[in-house]
């Protein structure tokens, strides 16, 4: 009977490390992880839905779409890409721009992936560099900007 309540106590404590973990990985994480990366992906300011539209993905979880990522044309003195979040009503979540060194960046077609420690990886192509991944996170923000070199 002793042996028994022992196991039981292991499986609840295991339970709930796994639950603890995959909250600190959704909710804490995401705000204690630097926000851009290697790169700077800073806020952009100005009206998104004018820039020249490149590329998207839809983030969905089993099959349903949460939210849109869209790259566009950042048509400044430093050409770039300006990603743009919005949800599924289209309303724009958040916009960044990407570094200008990186030149125009792709979202490859279909490669948001759900990642179960916290939201979406998109994998795109810069136009000057590799491949790359953009992480957001499962409440639809920005979260790390990475690039394979």
């Amino acid at each position: 009977m002793r042996r028994q309540r022992i196991g039981d106590r292991f499986k609840y404590l295991v339970v709930g490390l796994l639950l603890a973990g995959w909250a600190a990985a959704y909710f804490a994480l995401p705000r204690l992880s630097p926000l851009d990366g290697p790169f700077n992906a800073e806020p952009f300011g100005f009206e998104a839905n004018s820039l020249p539209f490149m590329s998207k993905t839809d983030l969905n979880i089993f099959w349903v779409t949460v939210f849109v990522l869209e790259s566009r044309e950042n048509l400044g003195p430093a050409p770039g890409t300006v990603f743009v979040l919005k949800s599924k009503s289209g309303k724009i979540r958040w916009t960044r721009l990407a570094a200008p060194e990186l030149g125009r960046i792709r979202l490859e077609r279909k490669s948001a992936r759900w990642f179960i420690p916290g939201g979406w990886v998109i994998s795109m192509k810069p136009e000057y560099t590799s491949s790359g991944e953009l992480y957001v996170s499962p409440l639809g923000q920005f979260r790390f900007f990475f690039h394979r070199w």
